[in-house]
């Protein structure tokens, strides 16, 4: 449990971090923008941030072939689209019409390849420190 609330934190944090680079670039050309959409970037944020720790936490005991792993993150993709779909349905960022699913298809889209990136970064600052630590103990012995 205490590694599913970590990996949480961790995808909130990115997840949050993505969503707000989008909007942002969504709403640039308002003027202003309403004070209810920071707790809406946040609960998009939680809800969105549960399913995707549930589906890196999930650990088969048998290697996945690439073609599942691929119909898995395609699957995952669109739960995600579903979600914002209906938070955003519900909070008003947009209608519920073919210009309104292109927006979050390419919103989500724009997300997840932002989290992809601080992921990568985070995964290969944390490799480069486990092959240093693994240089120092070798020296050391």
């Amino acid at each position: 449990m205490k590694t599913f609330i970590s990996e949480f934190i961790k995808w909130f944090l990115i997840i949050n971090t993505g969503i707000m680079v989008i909007v942002w670039l969504n709403i640039r050309g308002y003027d202003s923008i309403w004070t209810a959409i920071i707790p809406q970037i946040f609960g998009a944020s939680f809800a969105t941030s549960i399913v995707t720790t549930a589906f890196f936490s999930y650990n088969p005991r048998k290697p996945i072939s690439v073609p599942l792993r691929i119909l898995l993150v395609f699957g995952h993709y669109l739960v995600l689209c579903v979600i914002i779909m209906t938070l955003g349905n519900l909070f008003n960022w947009f209608d519920f019409s073919p210009e309104g699913c292109l927006v979050v298809i390419l919103s989500v889209a724009g997300v997840y390849f932002i989290a992809a990136v601080i992921s990568y970064l985070l995964s290969k600052g944390e490799a480069d420190e486990m092959t240093n630590a693994l240089k120092n103990f070798d020296d050391e012995g």
